[in-house]
C-alpha cells in the first residue's frame, strides 16, 4: 500500500509538492487569512484539507497525462508513471485518485464558484492530455489551456474554497500567478523543442518558433518580477500590526525583494540565467523562485503564528515539502551564499 502510494500520489520522487500552483503561491493563502484577520481553528482546518485536496487534483492532473503520454514518453525515452501498468490498472489508479479528489473537496462543495471552477478545471485538466481532443497539441492555444489548467485556475479555486473575492487583490495576484506559471510552462516546452520536433508535437514553441518564444519567454520573466513588486507595495500598504516587531519583519521581507529587483535590473548579466536551471543559484532564480515560494511564504507564516499559535501546522508543513531542515538546502540558497561570501571577504 505504501509503495502504492510513493509511486502514484507520490508522482516522480513526490514531484506534487514541487509542481503544484498552489504550494507554487503559497503565499495566497497566508495573505488571505492575515487580510480577512482569519486568526481562529477554522480557518487553520480548512486550509489543511485544502492542502490535501490540492495535492490529489495535482496527482490527478499529472497521473492522466502520463496515462495519455505512454507512447509518446516511450518514444522519448522519458519516463512514465504507468510504463509497467497496463491499461486496465492505470484506469483504476485514476478513477481511485480522482474519487479520493472528489471527497476531499467536499467541505468546499457550498462555496461560491467552487463546483463550477472545479469542473472547468477538470474538463481541461482531462481533455489537455487525452484524445481525440488532446489540447495540447493543439498550437499556440496549448499554452493558454495548461496555464490555466496548472496555474491560474488552482489560484482561482483557492480563492473560491476562502471566500475571497477583493477584485483589488485577486486580480492583481491571479495576473502574477498567470505571468509565473508563463515563464514555467514556456520553460518546459523550450526544453522539450527538440524531442516534439522528432516526434511531431504540435506544441506552442514547435508552432511559433523557438527563438521567437524564447525572446518572448525572457519578456515574461521580467513582468513577473515587476508583477510581484506591485503586490509587495499594495500589501505593504494594507498590512499593519500592532506589535512593531511583526511590522519590521514585514517591512524586512518586503526590502529584501525590492534590493534583490534592484540589483538584478542594475546588472543585466543576470537577464540571461534561466531561473529553472536545476544547477543555478542565480539572483534570477532567488527572485522567481526562492523568495515566491519560500521566503515570502515562510515570513507571513512566522507574522501569522505568532498572532494565533495554531497556524504553525501550517509553517511546520512547509518546513517538510520544502526541506528547510536540510543545512544542505539552505546552504545553497542563493541569498545564503551571498552573505557568507561577503562575510568572508570572496
Amino acid at each position: 500500500m505504501l509503495q502504492a502510494i510513493q509511486h502514484y500520489i507520490g508522482w516522480r520522487n513526490w514531484a506534487v509538492f514541487r509542481y503544484n500552483s498552489v504550494f507554487e503561491n503559497f503565499f495566497v493563502l497566508l495573505i488571505i487569512a492575515l487580510l480577512q484577520q482569519a486568526f481562529h481553528w477554522n480557518f487553520v482546518l480548512r486550509s489543511l484539507v485544502f492542502i490535501l485536496f490540492s495535492i490529489l487534483a495535482t496527482t490527478y492532473g499529472y497521473l492522466i497525462n502520463d496515462y495519455s503520454d505512454r507512447e509518446l514518453d516511450r518514444q522519448h525515452g522519458k519516463p512514465n508513471t504507468f510504463e509497467k501498468d497496463s491499461a486496465v490498472k492505470a484506469r483504476m489508479v485514476l478513477l481511485s485518485v480522482l474519487l479520493l479528489f472528489v471527497v476531499a473537496g467536499i467541505p468546499f462543495w457550498n462555496q461560491p464558484y467552487f463546483l463550477p471552477l472545479i469542473a472547468l478545471w477538470f474538463l481541461i485538466t482531462t481533455f489537455y492530455s487525452l484524445p481525440p481532443i488532446r489540447l495540447k497539441e493543439r498550437g499556440a492555444l496549448n499554452i493558454v489551456f495548461v496555464t490555466m489548467a496548472q496555474r491560474l485556475l488552482p489560484i482561482l479555486i483557492l480563492f473560491s474554497a476562502f471566500d475571497f473575492w477583493e477584485a483589488k487583490y485577486v486580480l492583481p495576484i491571479s495576473l502574477y500567478v498567470l505571468l509565473r506559471g508563463l515563464s514555467s510552462d514556456i520553460n518546459h516546452q523550450l526544453e522539450d523543442y527538440k524531442n516534439d520536433v522528432k516526434t511531431g508535437t504540435r506544441t506552442f514553441v514547435v508552432s511559433m518558433g523557438y527563438q521567437r518564444v524564447k525572446k518572448l519567454f525572457n519578456i515574461n520573466l521580467h513582468l513577473e518580477k515587476i508583477m510581484l513588486a506591485v503586490l509587495l507595495v499594495q500589501f505593504s500598504l494594507d498590512l499593519s500590526f500592532s506589535a512593531i516587531i511583526l511590522n519590521g519583519l514585514w517591512w524586512l521581507t518586503a526590502a529584501l525583494y525590492f534590493l534583490a529587483l534592484f540589483w538584478f535590473l542594475l546588472d543585466k548579466r543576470q537577464w540571461q540565467t534561466n531561473p529553472f536551471d536545476a544547477q543555478s543559484r542565480s539572483l534570477s532564480q532567488f527572485l522567481h523562485h526562492a523568495y515566491p515560494s519560500v521566503g515570502l511564504p515562510l515570513m507571513l507564516n512566522v507574522i501569522l503564528s505568532v498572532l494565533y499559535f495554531p497556524f504553525i501546522l501550517l509553517l511546520i508543513f512547509q518546513i517538510i515539502i520544502r526541506r528547510l531542515y536540510s543545512l544542505e538546502m539552505i546552504g545553497g540558497n542563493f541569498l545564503v551564499r551571498f552573505l557568507i561570501q561577503r562575510f568572508r571577504g570572496e
